[in-house]
């Protein structure tokens, strides 16, 4: 019997695993100073976590050779509190984050719901949580964290990255970094990115799935992780520079259509966030599948499979790795003309178009709606817009987070 065919029960969903880890002497003389020689080791629900990794195919062994590492330990025990930054592998395949115990509890509270969401939903957009420990040094504190996919796991540069909550308020400061990438925030998000409407239907159609999901667990303050390769400027320009194809068959040449693209996708700019799209079948390259007339429309649950055997076959017939991966979309830069108050309604306008591939999933997973957050809110709600502010309960943070979701993917009905 295969793994992950394995049924689990609730023991190991609770189960820790603990070492003791001590460095020979010949292996000390090649550590740099400050390196942790001496340290206990704990895993927490080891034969669950190993699951999840076999259903993305990574292996065990390469695993533990990557995030037990001695660069990665001495650099986690170094950190100066939870949360306070994000690692990645020598490797580049795992995020490497620091957490509150009351964190650590809240992921091994919903891991067995999380755990049936991933082999549900093989196209979340969750982030992909592959495993949660906690190093302790020989007269050190404890240090817990969590190792999740690293997003933006590709050869080809990242030319904006961005953590995304769909609120403005507390948004400026403490912008983070991911090695030499700096991820900015919601007041520096500028963009649209135009979809195929069937691909946005889909998309928003699992991000509803995993927003439902998160509201049942007791989640908010979640965010859009989300990073940008340009593959050529269709007009304008980036950061003061034009970016030109990665493709050499672009190179020298833009697409005839431009002009007409440009206008259109400028003027649904100032129009209506969503986008009816009539009934009708799609091209033959997608099959004969019919839709509902509107892409916001939710699909009754009796659909629900139908809708997952779809994202299984269009994913498999385009060759694409799934959702969020390096997936194709046109972006529209924008400027505001009313400064950001928090007001959902802007006048915008075009800066630029360009040619883009995305890299997206939903990130910090693991912080419920508790005392903390609750007090946060009532303070807030006092000084600011309370609808504007990250610290909202669970049913309403899903909602904005959705609304705002659904208004930076549009819906290119030139491509339909």
């Amino acid at each position: 019997m295969e793994l992950s065919e394995k049924e689990l029960s609730s023991a190991e969903f609770k189960a820790t695993r603990s070492n003791w880890i001590q460095y020979s002497k010949e292996h000390c003389k090649h550590l740099p100073p400050g390196s942790v020689t001496e340290f206990k080791w704990k895993d927490y629900s080891p034969a669950v976590f190993r699951l999840i990794q076999e259903l993305e195919k990574i292996d065990n062994d390469e695993y533990v050779q990557s995030i037990c590492s001695d660069d990665t330990v001495r650099k986690v025990c170094s950190l100066a509190r939870p949360g306070s930054m994000c690692l990645l592998s020598k490797d580049d395949r795992f995020t490497i984050k620091t957490l509150r115990k009351s964190e650590v509890k809240v992921i091994i509270g919903m891991l067995p719901s999380y755990y049936c969401h991933l082999k549900k939903f093989s196209n979340t957009m969750l982030n992909r949580l592959y495993g949660v420990h906690v190093v302790k040094p020989v007269g050190g504190m404890k240090v817990y964290f969590v190792v999740g996919s690293n997003i933006f796991q590709s050869d080809k540069l990242m030319h904006k990255c961005y953590d995304l909550k769909g609120s403005l308020q507390g948004r400026t400061d403490n912008k983070l970094r991911l090695r030499e990438k700096l991820i900015l925030k919601d007041p520096d998000f500028d963009f649209r990115f135009y979809l195929d409407p069937l691909i946005r239907h889909q998309l928003l159609l699992q991000i509803k799935h995993d927003c439902e999901f998160l509201e049942a667990a007791g989640i908010m303050d979640y965010s859009l992780l989300l990073g940008l390769h340009v593959k050529r400027s269709l007009e304008g320009s980036f950061d003061s520079r034009n970016i030109h194809s990665t493709d050499s068959s672009h190179r020298g040449s833009l697409d005839s259509r431009i002009p007409c693209i440009h206008m259109r996708v400028c003027s649904d700019l100032s129009s209506k966030s969503g986008l009816s799209l009539k009934r009708s079948a799609t091209s033959s390259s997608r099959g004969s599948i019919q839709r509902s007339s509107s892409v916001m429309k939710p699909s009754l649950r009796e659909n629900e499979e139908r809708e997952l055997s779809f994202q299984e076959s269009w994913l498999q017939t385009n060759n694409s790795s799934g959702f969020g991966k390096e997936m194709s979309a046109r972006a529209v830069r924008i400027s505001t003309d009313e400064s950001r108050s928090g007001s959902s309604r802007h006048s915008l306008r075009a800066r630029g178009c360009y040619d883009v591939l995305l890299y997206f999933g939903i990130v910090d997973i693991c912080q419920d709606y508790g005392v903390s957050k609750r007090i946060e809110h009532a303070y807030k709600s006092l000084h600011y817009n309370s609808k504007m502010i990250a610290a909202v309960n669970p049913k309403a943070y899903s909602s904005r987070f959705q609304e705002f979701i659904s208004e930076i993917f549009k819906a290119d009905d030139l491509l339909h």
